[in-house]
């Protein structure tokens, strides 16, 4: 089904058993997780809920998958959108729209008023001391750009709206045809749409674009985004593009992995309950660190057999700390390898999704790199799936 056969506010009944991957999108509204927004734009791996939630994560882990199969339309494409950006009216009624940067400013006002004050803004930025011509240029640029696309963002913001939302820029101009297709790249990840779908004719009819992630009221809590509320002008506010067919999993195998989490629960759960005396609070960041840093070397095979080698040669880690950090895991090796075995065993199941999600042709296609995909999936708002072998790999050696 194409996004043209979609009724708004309805959804139709899936054969479960088809194997065929397809994005619609829908004219509802987009309910994030409804955190800080410091907490809700950090969207957890679906393999890293191991390290938060012990056993218990794991399991929802387990369960996050399944629902692929069972109800995939709690998951919408993750876009990869760039730059972030704040906009909205304060209790004067004023517009501003600005990054997280400048929202949360502390030195400055980052909650600029005008296009001028917003590239001003930009310019002002010290850069790095090896900075070069080109950098330079692309620091000019990009302020242009963002004082050009300023009165888009205020036309389509109402003036008696207050409050705050919080996206991602998808694009600046209206995105070119090529090969019969619009495409855009905002950051690591090139889409491609279909210009004779109905979100291809927004986008063919719009001078930018940007996703929402959350409101953010006048106290600065955070909420759920009602993306009709922005119309008007150039601006296309998109809405989610929902997964409405069923991904194939292995059931057998994911029912194995599971009675292996229940039959090492006690010791993984002992292990992530670090005592005090320890001065570990962050055991379980030290692990996030340590699988993005293989994330970005391209070594995720193999994850967990060269832990110690990179606690090591961790120059951030005191030698004290390295010392407590290695003896702990000796006492808890059972459940250390375990945790890998379960993460790996899982980011398995993920990407296995995720080839199945990207491979079909539709509306929205993606690609990173020239392969299928982009950054992937959210499910009920706060887990996503990631190829962090893919997607997260390029992303974090990009140049920028």
């Amino acid at each position: 089904m194409r996004i043209e056969d979609i009724i708004v506010g309805s959804k139709k009944r899936r054969n479960r058993n088809s194997r065929l991957q397809r994005l619609v999108q829908p004219d509802n509204l987009y309910t994030p997780n409804t955190k800080k927004l410091s907490e809700a734009a950090r969207i957890q791996h679906v393999e890293d809920l191991i390290l938060w939630d012990g056993s218990e994560g794991a399991k929802r882990s387990l369960m996050t998958l399944r629902k692929m199969e069972s109800s995939p339309g709690d998951a919408t494409i993750k876009w990869d959108g760039s730059p972030a950006v704040i906009f909205g009216r304060n209790e004067a009624g004023e517009f501003i729209l600005t990054d997280k940067s400048g929202f949360s400013a502390s030195t400055y006002n980052g909650r600029v008023t005008s296009a001028d004050q917003l590239a001003d803004m930009f310019l002002n930025r010290k850069m790095k001391p090896d900075a070069t011509p080109k950098d330079i240029q692309n620091k000019k640029d990009f302020a242009g750009r963002m004082r050009n696309v300023w009165s888009e963002f205020e036309n389509a913001t109402p003036s008696n709206y207050r409050g705050f939302v919080h996206g991602d820029l998808l694009y600046f101009d209206t995105p070119k045809e090529e090969k019969g297709r619009l495409v855009f790249a905002p950051n690591t990840t090139k889409y491609s749409v279909d210009p004779n779908s109905r979100i291809g004719q927004q986008i063919a009819n719009s001078s930018a674009g940007v996703v929402l992630h959350a409101y953010i009221d006048l106290d600065g809590n955070t909420g759920k985004v009602d993306a009709t509320k922005f119309v008007g002008g150039g601006l296309l506010v998109v809405p989610p593009v929902v997964v409405t067919h069923p991904a194939q999993i292995d059931a057998a195998g994911l029912d194995q992995l599971e009675s292996f989490v229940s039959s090492n629960a006690g010791q993984i759960d002992a292990m992530f309950d670090v005592p005090a005396e320890l001065q570990m609070k962050n055991f379980s960041n030290m692990i996030y660190d340590y699988i993005n840093n293989q994330t970005k070397a391209g070594t995720l095979d193999g994850l967990g057999g060269n832990f110690i080698q990179w606690v090591e040669g961790n120059a951030k880690i005191s030698a004290k700390k390295k010392d407590r950090l290695l003896q702990y895991i000796q006492q808890h090796e059972k459940a250390f390898l375990a945790v890998f075995k379960i993460i790996s065993d899982i980011m398995k199941v993920k990407n296995d999704i995720i080839d199945q999600l990207d491979q079909q042709p539709a509306d929205i296609t993606a690609t990173t790199d020239g392969r299928a995909g982009g950054e992937g999936y959210v499910v009920g708002g706060d887990v996503k799936l990631v190829n962090r072998k893919n997607f997260s790999q390029a992303n974090m050696t990009r140049t920028r």
